[in-house]
């Protein structure tokens, strides 16, 4: 790896096109349940929908949409942890279009 192509860099990216993807899953779901209202096309809780919008869920220190934090308790010092990912399959395909740019992005110097 170059200066250019940074461990950090790559992070930028990936964290990028993970939330890029999610947002337009979203609205890509949002967009298809409509159509599926409109069209007679099994509701607004079609089968296309849902593959855009069904997400996997990793949580850590959450239990739902609540926060249960982990605590780590040393006396002196005490840590509250916790880690939500959401992702989807629009988001995986923006992580990859994201490393696809980030590849090309560089430059030769």
């Amino acid at each position: 790896m170059t200066q250019r192509n940074s461990f950090a860099r790559l992070l930028l990216f990936i964290v990028l096109g993970l939330i890029i993807g999610g947002v337009l899953g979203e609205c890509l779901g949002l967009l298809f349940g409509e159509l599926g209202e409109l069209m007679n096309a099994g509701g607004y809780d079609n089968i296309v929908r849902n593959f855009f919008v069904a997400s996997f869920d990793l949580n850590f220190g959450f239990l739902g949409d609540k926060a249960n934090p982990v605590v780590i308790d040393l006396y002196m010092v005490k840590f509250a942890l916790g880690l939500g990912l959401k992702i989807n399959v629009v988001s995986i395909a923006g992580m990859v279009l994201a490393i696809y740019i980030m590849k090309w992005s560089g430059g030769n110097r």
